[in-house]
Parts: structure tokens; C-alpha cells; sequence
């Protein structure tokens, strides 16, 4: 019970300290630069490792060891295949993007081919498909918080996003948004 409360506690607080970098200080950079300054970049690198070491307030092992995995050979290979797919994503939306754009930190052309013809957040999509092995592997009520966390700061980052594209782009942008969801095109 003491790890719940004290995960919700860090939850709320996150939260409210997320929702400040993103739709405070990096729109403000948008705004104003019309890119991320060095300093909200790192704050964006910030949430990102905040969240993903937040595992350690509820998993049975202390940071930076890993716990130890279920027996459940199928569970690993599922896992693992999740990770693997997510990783691939990943770094081929950020690959396909260039290192500067994807951390908002140089003027870039619409992208929309790759996978950002499926995803207008193919970068976000493969991590997020990447967490979902800790909740499978260690599954709880608080794995499934962690991963909610995920998804909330997520929708801040997207939000700050896509108010300065469709600032920057505009019809352009917004043709785009009818034709690829934010999260998946499932078909074509």
C-alpha cells in the first residue's frame, strides 16, 4: 500500500512538472524560436528519463540493476519481440527524420513518408511499443500506471508539437492530419 501511495504522490507531481516543460516552456520555444532552445531540449530528455527510471519506485530491485525476470519463457520471447519491434520503430523514424529535427532542434520540411506516413508520431509509437514489455513481464495495477504516465506525457509532448506545426505548415499540415492519424493507420 506504501508503494502506491508513494508512486500516486510521484504520479501527480510528474505530472504537473511535465505539463510545465511541455505546454509551458517548450511552446514557449516554439513560439518565440521557432525550435527547441538547448535548454528545453534537455528538459524534454529530462521527462523522458524521469519516466523510464520512475520504474525502479515499483519494481522489486533497486536502480540500475535489473530485475529478476519471470520464469515464463513465452513471457520473455513476447517481451523481447515487443522490445525489438518498438526499437526498430524507433530508430528508423529518427533515422528517417535526422537527429536535429527529431529533437526539435533545427527547421525541418514536413515530414510524411517512412512511417510517418502510418504515424504522425512514429518516434513516440515505437518507445511506447517498447514499455509495454516491463508491463507485460512485470505485470501490475502499478506497471500499468507507469506506462499510463507514458502516455500522458506523451499527449503534452504531441500537443506542444503540433500547435507549432500546424503554426509553421498550416493547410499543408492540416491535409496531413486528415490523412495519418497522431497514434497508428492500421490500414491503407
Amino acid at each position: 500500500m506504501q508503494i502506491l501511495v508513494t508512486y500516486l504522490i510521484f504520479s501527480v507531481v510528474f505530472i504537473l512538472f511535465t505539463y510545465t516543460v511541455f505546454r509551458i516552456i517548450i511552446k514557449r520555444d516554439y513560439k518565440n524560436h521557432k525550435k527547441l532552445s538547448p535548454a528545453s531540449y534537455l528538459l524534454e530528455i529530462l521527462v523522458f528519463a524521469i519516466h523510464a527510471n520512475s520504474i525502479y519506485l515499483i519494481l522489486p530491485t533497486e536502480w540500475p540493476s535489473i530485475p529478476q525476470m519471470p520464469e515464463n519463457l513465452a513471457l520473455k520471447i513476447v517481451s523481447l519481440t515487443i522490445v525489438c519491434i518498438g526499437t526498430v520503430i524507433l530508430l528508423i523514424s529518427w533515422f528517417n527524420l535526422g537527429t536535429k529535427p527529431s529533437l526539435g532542434m533545427a527547421k525541418i520540411e514536413l515530414e510524411t513518408g517512412g512511417f510517418y506516413h502510418c504515424s504522425r508520431n512514429p518516434q513516440l509509437l515505437g518507445y511506447g511499443i517498447m514499455l509495454i514489455a516491463p508491463v507485460i513481464l512485470f505485470f501490475s495495477w502499478l506497471t500499468l500506471l507507469w506506462f499510463s504516465l507514458y502516455l500522458i506525457i506523451s499527449y503534452f509532448m504531441v500537443k506542444s508539437e503540433e500547435e507549432f506545426l500546424e503554426q509553421t505548415y498550416q493547410a499543408k499540415y492540416k491535409k496531413y492530419c486528415m490523412q495519418v492519424p497522431r497514434i497508428m493507420k492500421l490500414k491503407k
